[in-house]
């Protein structure tokens, strides 16, 4: 928000200059981030009217115009071959700056010297492109000064508003803090509207009173539509909006003055003469002032006529409904819309516009009368014409203020100090406070929907009054509980053993967006929906960390990080039997080379590294854990699993679907787990179990199955176990071979098993007897086949 300081100075009288007022409005909460100065000139740059011109005498694409300054007359040299004698212009003299940093001086153009340069608004920052000189509409005074008298010279505050703060998207709301800050009185405007009375067949229809709780119309006739004149461009291009024409600048000064959006319908091209407000159906298309058309997905806002679309509630209007040169009667609507319908047809469509910033935060419903009346002001003044008296005033739904009660002894217990005047500092951010007893009956205004607790009562008298007069002291409280519990070491060693495994630690948001979440539901938890979401992007509780981690992923590809083993504990959120809960997980996503710090090792991350750090985990804390093979969507299939512990289950690993992968620009294989911390920390062993050196040798037999693609070896490293209890040691995978002997849809596995006796050395023969019952017995209930 760009906040012009003459503009300000309008609606309060400050003898503080504009570093202090920057400073007062930082430390109150309303964060000043900058000073700028918008427009780059300097010297003298003044009026002047063109008393003389002719061709130039070498040239055939010059003009020697004879400039007069009430002064001096001077000579100007132009190729704006449209400069005529009697034309009021604007006259840079030497030693002048512009605004692209050309600096004026005398120059000589084939014989000719030209002692300034006539300037087009370009040249003054008020303009991107102009093509031509400026000339003023109407004769002007020679010689003024046009920095000073138009404010080329001031400077604008730029402030951070942030979400929760819509009052202060103005310069109202901006004079409003001030006031409250320094005890000065708020000059809020009193518009003079010359009213004519006349009946004209029109009418204003609400049918969808949820998104449109308040809609007013008011009719100028007999307008002339045309440039602004040049102190209000200035104004508009200090604040960061572009002139376009006197009417729309009018409604734009609006906006920027009081904070309230509205929006200038040209009344001629109305199919019916009224205003019909509902909402959209899927499929219907636009075309809004943006020249570009969009398809409507179902439930914004459509301001009709009954048949036509004429604009887009709440975002922007219609280009065949739009004011243009030819427009003389116009339909003002001010209106307020639904904050959250806004904000989610603003990011479903992908438009954000000044009135869509605004009305999603939520503007004031109640001053639509005083809003509508200084539109009707301004337009009056800038195109004339006439207002009709009647008002169209639909108000279906009556947003009235809240009401809070702030106990008076709280305002000291919270603060840690005595606010003197805690009522008067309400009232000059215009709450209505009584006094009733112990406490203060406070009538929120309706342009503060921030405001709803008594806390939020306290925070405002606090930062008015000064967080800087509250003196620090050490608090000093209790010791309940000395160091860490458990469960914060057991989070520790968790995050030092997934940084020893080479992974970086990150923290995420807790939200997500509710799109990609129902798009890839990796797993079934019913999800956590915000009421009130700062943004549709983050509109849902996470239910697995999966979606912040892929969107980290994401980002980290963007900068071109590409060797990436990032990690996070965090907590996910879901609805399980009416009831909401809470679970802690770590979660892991790993992707490029094994290895980026060894040039010599060019091996890539695969299902297998990031199955190993599990297992890793697994065996320190003592868990056994099995791994089934599973199907979830946003994974790729027969590399994924589900991983079990005593039957219940701890989480999932796997390799992330490719086509996934596309939708956020990762170009790489990933892979990713998740596992519940809880359940971990309560199955793991307090303590690791002590096994005593083994006395006698241990026996190891090697065998290979031909085995269909999509067998669970598993299971025969199950029954190996079985059969060969007590004796069997250990049994694993040793090799997995695909290739030349081995059919297309077999796979060569080779299987390792190590016997050891407590008490004695084992022979070959009762090893090999009990191995070959083994491989029988894997052959009947299998029906693998050896290969050797």
């Amino acid at each position: 928000m760009r906040v012009p300081e003459l503009w300000l100075r309008e609606f309060i009288d400050l003898n503080w200059d504009i570093e202090e007022i920057a400073e007062r409005l930082t430390f109150s909460g309303t964060s000043v981030e900058d000073i700028l100065k918008p427009f780059n000139v300097s010297g003298e740059i003044v009026t002047a009217k063109v008393v003389e011109r002719f061709e130039h005498p070498r040239s055939d694409k010059l003009l020697v115009c004879r400039v007069d300054t009430a002064r001096k007359v001077y000579t100007v040299i132009t190729a704006d071959k449209t400069v005529k004698e009697g034309d009021y212009v604007i006259l840079a003299l030497e030693g002048a700056t512009l605004n692209n940093g050309v600096k004026i001086e005398p120059r000589e153009f084939k014989g000719v010297v030209s002692e300034g340069m006539l300037c087009s608004l370009e040249e003054l920052g008020l303009e991107e492109k102009s093509d031509r000189v400026y000339r003023f509409p109407e004769p002007v005074d020679l010689g003024v000064n046009v920095i000073e008298e138009f404010g080329l010279d001031e400077r604008v505050l730029d402030l951070e508003i942030t979400p929760n703060r819509p009052d202060c998207l103005s310069i109202l709301g901006v004079a409003r803090e001030l006031s409250a800050l320094s005890g000065r009185p708020l000059r809020k405007p009193s518009p003079r509207v010359s009213f004519v009375d006349e009946d004209v067949p029109f009418d204003v229809i609400v049918e969808d009173a949820e998104g449109c709780p308040r809609y007013t119309a008011r009719i100028m006739k007999g307008v002339t539509v045309k440039d602004s004149p040049l102190w209000l461009k200035a104004r508009l291009v200090a604040a960061g909006v572009r002139s376009l024409n006197n009417v729309i600048d009018a409604t734009n000064y609006v906006m920027l003055e009081l904070g309230h959006p509205v929006h200038a319908f040209d009344l001629a091209r109305f199919g019916n003469a009224r205003v019909v407000v509902r909402t959209a159906n899927g499929g219907e298309k636009v075309l809004l002032l943006d020249e570009k058309e969009y398809e409507l997905k179902g439930g914004e806002v459509l301001i009709t006529d009954g048949e036509n679309i004429l604009a887009l509630g709440g975002i922007m209007g219609g280009m065949k409904s739009g004011v243009s040169d030819d427009t003389r009667d116009l339909v003002l609507e001010v209106a307020y819309f639904e904050p959250v319908r806004i904000r989610r047809t603003s990011k479903v469509l992908g438009i954000i516009t000044e009135s869509s910033y605004r009305f999603e935060r939520g503007v004031d419903p109640n001053d639509a009368d005083l809003v509508s009346l200084r539109l009707a002001e301004l337009i009056q003044k800038l195109a004339g014409g006439v207002v009709l008296r009647k008002f169209w005033d639909v108000y279906p739904r009556k947003i009235e203020p809240k009401k809070v009660f702030l106990r008076k002894e709280r305002i000291e217990k919270i603060l840690g100090l005595k606010v003197e005047e805690a009522d008067r500092i309400l009232e000059r951010l215009e709450f209505q406070v009584k006094s009733v007893g112990d406490r203060y009956e406070v009538v929120v205004p309706t342009f503060r929907p921030d405001v709803e607790r008594e806390i939020d009562l306290i925070e405002e008298i606090g930062r008015i009054n000064g967080y800087e007069k509250i003196n620090p002291r050490v608090i000093s409280l209790p010791a309940v509980n000395i160091g860490w519990n458990e469960k914060q070491l057991f989070r520790r060693e968790i995050s030092r053993f997934m940084k020893g495994m080479g992974f970086d630690e990150i923290v995420s948001f807790s939200f997500v967006s509710s799109e990609k979440m129902k798009r890839w539901p990796v797993v079934e938890r019913e999800p956590v929906f915000l009421i009130n979401p700062i943004s549709s992007d983050m509109d849902v509780m996470r239910n697995t960390q999966f979606h912040s981690m892929i969107q980290v992923l994401s980002e980290n590809f963007k900068r071109q990080n590409r060797n990436l083993k990032l990690f996070e504990i965090g907590k996910i959120y879901f609805k399980e039997n009416d009831r909401y809960r809470e679970v802690e997980t770590l979660s892991a996503v790993a992707c490029g080379l094994e290895n980026p710090d060894d040039y010599t090792d060019k091996r890539k991350v695969s299902f297998y590294t990031i199955k190993g750090v599990l297992d890793e985990l697994f065996q320190r804390y003592g868990v056994c854990v099995e791994y089934r093979e599973t199907g979830l969507k946003g994974f790729f299939p027969t590399r994924t699993a589900r991983i079990f512990s005593a039957g219940r289950e701890l989480g999932f690993v796997g390799m992330v679907d490719p086509k996934l992968l596309d939708e956020y620009d990762v170009k790489e294989e990933a892979y990713f787990f998740e596992i519940n911390l809880e359940l971990l920390r309560e199955l793991a062993s307090e303590r690791p179990v002590y096994r005593p050196t083994p006395k006698f040798p241990a026996v190891r037999r090697d065998v290979s199955f031909l085995l269909p693609r999509g067998f669970r070896s598993l299971e025969i490293l199950n029954l190996f176990r079985k059969v060969g209890e007590p004796l069997v040691e250990e049994v694993g995978v040793f090799d997995v071979y695909k290739g030349r002997g081995v059919p297309e849809d077999m796979v060569s596995v080779t299987f390792y098993v190590i016997f050891r006796h407590p008490e004695r050395t084992l022979t070959d023969e009762e090893v090999n007897q009990i191995f070959e019952k083994m491989v029988q017995r894997a052959e009947e209930e299998f029906g693998v086949k050896k290969r050797f």
